[in-house]
């Protein structure tokens, strides 16, 4: 089983179940352009980051929860969900800065500009050779997500992995990614 797309959330929003995206909950400083994506792909946007390889699993964070905060204290307790196969709309980061700064024009953006961000003519199979071959440079959007689906989950620690298991997830593992510059 290779497990290609990767999403993380903070442990207090974890259930056992669906999830989808809640506008109030995102950041307000990219909700308007998370509206602009909701309006081109037909549903408000869930996130997850795409590839094989730990790396790619950088881009959704889950690393930053063993950065200490004040007094040595962590501030995150998040988890990351990991799935074989998910269906949704591909993007191209690299070009995501085109649409946060396309807010200064109401989001009017050039056909030229949503071209490079959508590839609407590449395959699901070009777009993991990018993330293969480039990491932190592919997401995919979806409109839900069956947590129950994952293929891997990882935490941070035994606490979090046994409140996990007592939500009714299994095969949870207690997994620390590197952060930079350690």
């Amino acid at each position: 089983m290779l497990l290609r797309y990767h999403h993380v959330m903070n442990l207090e929003d974890v259930f056992y179940g669906r999830i989808k995206p809640d506008p109030e909950r995102s950041d307000k400083d990219f909700r308007q352009a998370y509206r602009w994506l909701e309006k081109e792909v037909g549903f408000y946007p869930l996130f997850l980051a795409v590839g094989a390889r730990e790396e790619n699993m950088r881009m959704t964070g889950y690393q930053n929860q063993w950065m200490q905060g004040k007094q040595g204290e962590t501030k995150l307790n998040t988890v990351l969900f990991s799935f074989e196969e998910i269906e949704g709309v591909f993007t191209d980061y690299d070009i995501w800065h085109l649409v946060l700064g396309a807010g200064a024009k109401e989001y009017k953006m050039p056909e030229q500009d949503k071209q490079m961000l959508f590839k609407k003519s590449w395959s699901k199979a070009r777009w993991l050779k990018k993330a293969d071959e480039k990491t932190n440079t592919v997401q995919i959007v979806t409109p839900k997500l069956d947590l129950r689906q994952a293929g891997r989950i990882w935490v941070r620690n035994r606490r979090t992995k046994e409140k996990m298991e007592e939500e009714g997830f299994i095969g949870v593992e207690i997994k620390r990614i590197k952060i930079y510059n350690e």
